[in-house]
């Protein structure tokens, strides 16, 4: 009996982030019939918006699987519902073989045997036709963002002409949602936290800058060609997903990764959780992402104040932050370690490149040794070259009293607000915060 799965190894198979939040939703009881489980075979019918429920199988052996709804993304989200409910153990070994998924073993000549590993579960299940579907569903959406892009501009050329402070949130709001309907949740979501800013104090400063940054996407998204090293980027900032099997693709780079940080938040209808990494033998930072339906519980396979060995596959842009997890081994001890000494300058200029190359970066991730102090109602962290730096967060009280008012070595995140703490080093040992 092949082994069950762990919901991270699911996860992998997601193409994104959308479909792995969608898979979750569906793996609950409530949806499911006919389920079972004979080994290599998985199988169920999901009852979706419509009178026939989908019909799914699975060879997880393969992987290599089938789902009767008209989704496009391979593996969908009945797929991945069905394979994350069995991976909790949902569903128990036995029960009746569906005719459907009988039928799709017999055509591949399977006979629910054991699957001969030959191909990826993509190339076997999409069709010709379902490539050209495809192809031109993503033509679409090119059109549909150049068209919003266009919009956007000119919405925000009046609100200019107009006077901000003649602007309203609701009508951010409605611009938001045109913006989704466009097929660019990015500049949707960046509308729907401009049209939140409270009045008063920065509001004036603060939505002048949302808008700016706003205008510069709208405009980087239409005059970039496909050669120009930032349209990754930007592709990303619009709200273009990259598949988990594209970014695992890219080169491995392997280190003892320290996981420096975590926050959490809830964006829309999703939570997300941010774990940042720092590479103990590299320097390199990165930041990986996981996500799950608002008000549910989100993965925790990282856990701060520890350090994995592991190959981190990076998403395409620059900088390069956001990175998959890969191949992971064992956890390794942190003692011993003494990380390269840097200082305020040191981590301000590598926020400053960062901005350059990604200029809706909000917050960049560093190690910066020097010496946490309160002075007045703001907090300082002046460095070890003499250099200082605000302190930002919930956190401060903890970090002077683990600190005790001495130099140490911090993790956090550097933005434009300063810098938010996340652990500290302290005799060869990281403390999260």
């Amino acid at each position: 009996m092949a082994k069950r799965w762990t919901p991270e190894r699911v996860i992998a198979l997601a193409p994104d982030s959308a479909s792995e939040v969608a898979g979750r939703r569906l793996a609950v009881p409530a949806p499911w019939s006919d389920v079972g489980w004979a080994d290599p075979l998985l199988w169920g019918a999901c009852q979706g918006s419509g009178k026939t429920p989908y019909t799914v199988a699975v060879d997880v052996s393969g992987p290599t699987y089938r789902c009767s709804c008209p989704s496009r993304k391979f593996p969908c989200k009945h797929v991945l519902g069905l394979l994350f409910l069995w991976a909790e153990g949902g569903i128990r070994e036995g029960g009746t073989l569906s005719a459907f998924a009988s039928d799709w073993a017999a055509r591949r000549g399977r006979g629910g045997s054991a699957a001969d590993g030959s191909g990826s579960p993509q190339a076997a299940e999409r069709t010709p036709e379902q490539e050209a579907a495809a192809a031109a569903r993503a033509a679409r959406r090119e059109e549909r963002v150049a068209d919003g892009m266009a919009e956007l501009e000119q919405w925000l050329s009046d609100q200019v002409t107009r006077g901000l402070a003649a602007a309203r949130p609701a009508e951010a709001t409605e611009t938001a949602a045109r913006m989704v309907d466009a097929q660019a949740p990015g500049v949707a979501t960046r509308l729907r936290e401009a049209a939140r800013l409270p009045r008063g104090g920065r509001w004036l400063t603060d939505t002048f800058a949302a808008y700016s940054l706003l205008h510069l996407l709208a405009r980087a998204a239409t005059t970039l060609d496909t050669a120009d090293p930032m349209r990754d980027t930007v592709r990303m900032r619009l709200g273009f997903t990259t598949s988990r099997e594209t970014v695992l693709a890219e080169p491995a780079v392997t280190d003892r990764w320290l996981v420096a940080g975590m926050r959490d938040s809830d964006e829309e209808q999703v939570s997300v959780r941010r774990v940042w990494l720092h590479g103990m033998d590299t320097g390199t930072p990165a930041l990986v992402l996981f996500f799950a339906p608002r008000g549910q519980a989100l993965a925790n396979p990282l856990l701060p104040g520890t350090a994995v060995d592991a190959d981190l596959h990076f998403h395409p842009g620059r900088p390069r932050l956001r990175a998959v997890v890969g191949d992971q081994r064992d956890t390794v001890p942190i003692r011993g370690w003494t990380p390269a000494v840097t200082g305020v300058a040191v981590a301000v200029a590598a926020w400053r490149a960062a901005l350059a190359a990604d200029p809706w970066l909000t917050e960049w991730p560093v190690a910066v040794s020097g010496t946490a102090a309160p002075a007045g109602r703001q907090w300082t962290f002046t460095g070890i070259d003499g250099g200082a730096v605000n302190l930002v967060g919930s956190d401060l009280w903890t970090l002077l009293a683990l600190t005790g008012g001495h130099p140490a070595t911090v993790f956090g995140e550097l933005g434009a607000e300063g810098l938010r703490p996340s652990s500290v080093l302290l005799d060869e040992e990281v403390l999260p915060l």
